[in-house]
């Protein structure tokens, strides 16, 4: 069982929506940054190119838990995590 560590520093819940117990169910773009400890650009950068499934209401998005544990869940198991920081960042010659 993977253990995966909370914003805290303790120990968490294996992958799954336990680990999110302190957040709502709808997460706004903040909390998708502080979960996954990536700046807004990232985080806006995965919504708006479909790697997080999201929810519109309006102009304003919100990522339901369970869309952001599928997330993490596959990016740890394929390692697209990497792949999709790796892939975002241009490199100017």
């Amino acid at each position: 069982m993977t253990k995966v560590f909370s914003g805290s520093g303790r120990a968490s819940h294996s992958f799954g929506a336990a680990m999110f117990d302190n957040y709502r169910d709808l997460l706004d773009m903040a909390e998708v940054q502080e979960v996954l400890g990536v700046g807004r650009s990232m985080a806006y950068r995965l919504v708006n190119d479909g790697t997080i499934k999201h929810i519109r209401f309006g102009k304003t998005i919100r990522v339901p838990k369970e869309f952001l544990v599928d997330y993490i869940k596959s990016s740890c198991y394929t390692g697209d995590v990497a792949v999709n920081l790796s892939s975002s960042k241009e490199v100017k010659k």
